[in-house]
């Protein structure tokens, strides 16, 4: 009889254990995916869209604007997407988390109407963009300079955007 109950308390324990480190783990997810649900509120993807042009980009980084070194900086909710799919459309571009990285997170659609293109710095890289959002304040979406150069060569309304950033990183830099 001891063995028994022996069996079920060591049962118990794993199974406590696993859903406590089950819910660390859904907390990190969580956690780390709140500035990709900032950007959700108002620009989720509510029907499918066939993009023009669609690239698996790298990563893009969602954090506070301005030259940044991850959580060095005191942002701690700065977060690195893994691969990223990037369509462009006529008036925006789509933005899809890579299965199995999802976690949950919905595609994203940004309307050029609504969207400006800084220059930025991501750690020592000076070639990235952030892409910043009306109605989403304090945050960008920073991606790769290849990235949003091949998105312009299917956009001329993004090639514009980018010509006017790069006119801004020239007088910053003189």
């Amino acid at each position: 009889m001891g063995d028994i109950i022996e069996q079920l308390y060591m049962a118990f324990v794993g199974m406590l254990s696993l859903a406590f480190f089950g819910g660390l783990a859904f907390y990190i997810i969580h956690a780390s995916n709140s500035r990709w649900r900032e950007y959700e509120l108002l620009y989720a993807v509510i029907e499918p869209r066939v993009p023009i042009a669609k690239k698996l980009a790298g990563m893009v980084r969602i954090s506070q604007p301005g030259f940044r070194w991850g959580h060095l900086s005191g942002d701690l909710k700065s977060h690195r997407h893994p691969p990223v799919v990037v369509g462009v459309h006529d008036d925006g571009l789509t933005l899809s988390i890579a299965p199995p990285f999802r976690y949950g997170c919905r595609d994203l659609f940004l309307p050029f109407s609504k969207m400006s293109v800084e220059p930025t710095q991501w750690d020592m890289l000076d070639n990235t963009y952030g892409i910043r959002m009306e109605g989403v304040e304090g945050i960008e979406i920073l991606m790769f300079a290849n990235i949003l150069e091949w998105a312009a060569l299917e956009s001329e309304v993004l090639a514009l955007m980018l010509q006017r950033a790069e006119i801004i990183r020239g007088l910053e830099s003189a």
